[in-house]
C-alpha cells in the first residue's frame, strides 16, 4: 500500500470514529450503555466491524468499508435527523432575506408608476399598444405577471420611452434588446429614431420577415 493510500485510509478511518460518536450521540442521547446494548444485540454487526478494522482496504471502496449498523444509522441520520445549527439556519434566512431587500420594481409597478409619471390613462396606453383590455387589467392586477417579450416592447413603443427607459422596463420582465437579433435591431432603431406607432413598427417587421408584435 503506498504512503498517499495509508494517509487516506487513516483519515477515512478518524472520519468514521468520529461519525460513530456523533451518531450515537444523537441516536442514544450520549448512553454508553445503550451503544453497548445495541452492540450486543447485534454481534455479526460487530465482530465484522472489528474484521474490516483490522484487515487490509486495498480493494474496498469507501462506501464499502461501511458496516451494516453504520449504513442504517448513517442512512436514518440522513433522512432528517442531522441538522445544521440552529444559529446556521439563522444566518442562512439571514442571507436570504437581505437579497430579497434588494428586490426592485416588478414590471407591472413600474409600467403603472410610468403611466401617471407621464399623465397617460390606461385606455390611452393599451390601445396605442394594440394590446386587449383584459390583458392589460391581468397586468394592472398581479404585480408578479409577466408579460411576453412583444406585449413589453408594445408597451414600451405605446409609453414613448427612450432606449435607456426601454431596457430597464424590459430587463424587470427578464427580457433585454441584443444586436445580435434581427428582430431587436428593428425595434431599437425604431426608437433611436422616435417611430412609436405601433402599426408601422408591425409593417416594417413584417416587411423584413420577422412577424409582428400584435396579433
Amino acid at each position: 500500500m503506498s504512503r498517499a493510500d495509508k494517509i487516506f485510509y487513516q483519515r477515512l478511518e478518524r472520519i468514521r470514529a468520529e461519525l460513530d460518536a456523533y451518531i450515537s450521540t444523537r441516536f442514544f442521547g450520549g448512553d454508553v450503555n445503550a451503544v453497548s446494548l445495541f452492540e450486543a444485540s447485534h454481534p455479526d454487526t460487530v465482530r465484522e466491524k472489528q474484521q474490516k478494522e483490522k484487515g487490509s482496504f486495498s480493494c474496498q471502496s469507501p462506501r464499502m468499508l461501511q458496516s451494516p449498523r453504520e449504513s442504517k444509522t448513517t442512512a436514518g441520520v440522513s433522512a432528517g435527523s442531522l441538522k445544521a445549527p440552529e444559529f446556521l439556519r439563522k444566518a442562512e434566512h439571514e442571507d436570504i432575506n437581505k437579497v430579497l431587500d434588494q428586490k426592485e420594481e416588478s414590471f407591472s409597478t413600474r409600467l403603472l408608476r410610468l403611466i401617471d409619471e407621464k399623465g397617460l390613462k390606461d385606455s390611452a396606453v393599451y390601445k396605442s399598444a394594440n394590446i386587449d383590455r383584459r390583458l392589460f387589467s391581468r397586468i394592472r392586477s398581479n404585480e408578479d405577471y409577466m408579460p411576453s417579450k412583444k406585449t413589453a416592447i408594445s408597451l414600451c413603443l405605446a409609453l414613448q420611452l427612450e432606449m435607456d427607459e426601454t431596457k430597464k422596463l424590459l430587463g424587470t420582465a427578464g427580457y433585454t434588446l441584443s444586436a445580435s437579433s434581427r428582430f431587436d435591431l428593428i425595434i431599437m432603431y425604431l426608437i433611436e429614431n422616435n417611430e412609436y406607432n405601433i402599426h408601422f413598427a408591425n409593417m416594417v417587421l413584417d416587411d423584413y420577415g420577422e412577424g409582428t408584435l400584435s396579433r
